[in-house]
């Protein structure tokens, strides 16, 4: 466990630092401030090359060491500013007793130690590489479904339109959670019609489950993901998939947040909740909209990589765990539901926070 690794570096160079303390205010008589500045850099040049040849050391470096050591200094001795910051404010502001603020202090510069140097002096700046799919690849647009029996009616011709005017071959494969109104039986129906596979299943299982039930009935190298309520627009699917079939991106994000998107219809409260939910994902991923269900990608994209099916934000954690690919948010305008009701409550918004902590720990022992 990398995260690891780096607390018991930094334990050693805490004794390194005491030892060296004493022994050059002890022995070879110098004022212990000066001894202490000495102290933390030589600690501070131990720590890093543990830290370069132990616990980083499969991490791409793109740098020259000593251009490493520089970025890993300056950091530490921030984290020192930090550390004499947070050591007065809980002390001296908020009256915590100065052991309890000191132990809290040095937890908080432990976490900006490591995830600066983790993003900044030993960047993984890997490319990870997807084989190109061909420019007349299947594409398969997998529609997670529950009780929307009069959107599947509207979306799936429009779906299919779209595709074959801008001359794409597509399927869609609509994954339905046993809805009590009978979306399943309705898209079974449409099959004569449409080039449309269905998976039924045996409950509200939800929405990441369903992606990846999805995946393994998929012909197509080109995956997409969308909604079944209408707010995410037939029309903007050419934009998404050109991308990919010209080997321009791995990975297309229908953005709301990008310049030119955005929300229709969206009252404040709204989007307040979706802003806060994005902001809380930013340190995961560099997508403007993390929290977009409409995306499409390469499907050789997941070759390898161990998906988590629970929760509904399954985008999310592919950008999250694809870190190295290509990714291009595409604007488009999110429309509000005009049949049935949104799906979203406390508890989905429990297992997003749940979700966010596991990608967050997959972040930190990567």
């Amino acid at each position: 466990m990398r995260i690891g690794k780096f607390a018991l570096v930094g334990l050693s160079g805490l004794l390194v630092n005491e030892v060296l303390l004493y022994l050059l205010t002890e022995f070879a008589g110098l004022y212990f401030v000066v001894s202490s500045i000495a102290a933390v850099e030589v600690s501070i040049i131990t720590n890093f090359a543990l830290n370069e040849r132990w616990t980083f050391k499969d991490s791409s470096k793109t740098d020259k060491s000593l251009k490493r050591f520089a970025k890993y200094n300056s950091f530490s001795l921030v984290g020192m500013t930090i550390n004499v910051a947070l050591l007065f404010v809980f002390t001296s502001v908020l009256g915590v007793y100065y052991l309890v603020s000191n132990a809290l202090a040095v937890v908080a510069v432990f976490f900006w130690n490591y995830f600066v140097n983790r993003k900044f002096t030993w960047a993984n700046g890997k490319i990870e590489t997807v084989p190109a799919v061909g420019k007349d690849s299947l594409v398969s647009v997998i529609i997670p479904t529950y009780n929307e029996k009069e959107n599947v009616g509207i979306l799936v011709p429009q779906i299919m339109d779209s595709l074959e005017k801008n001359g794409l071959r597509g399927e869609i494969i609509i994954v339905d959670d046993n809805s009590p109104d009978g979306t399943g039986e309705a898209a079974e129906k449409m099959k004569g019609s449409f080039a449309l596979k269905v998976v039924h299943r045996s409950g509200k299982l939800g929405l990441s489950s369903a992606v990846l039930e999805g995946l393994k009935v998929a012909d197509g190298q080109v995956i997409g993901v969308m909604d079944a309520d209408l707010s995410h627009p037939p029309g903007a699917i050419p934009g998404l998939v050109t991308p990919i079939l010209e080997d321009r991106a791995d990975i297309t994000v229908g953005s709301r947040y990008a310049e030119g998107g955005g929300m229709q219809g969206w009252p404040l409260k709204r989007k307040v909740i979706s802003k806060g939910a994005s902001l809380l994902a930013k340190p995961l991923t560099k997508v403007k909209d993390p929290m977009s269900g409409f995306f499409f990608f390469k499907k050789r994209l997941l070759d390898g990589k161990r998906m988590n099916p629970s929760g509904y934000k399954i985008g999310l954690e592919i950008f999250v765990k694809s870190e190295g690919s290509r990714i291009l948010e595409v604007p488009y305008t999110f429309a509000d539901r005009k049949f049935g009701k949104s799906k979203l409550g406390a508890k989905e918004d429990a297992e997003y926070l749940h979700h966010l902590a596991r990608l967050y720990w997959h972040k930190i022992n990567r």
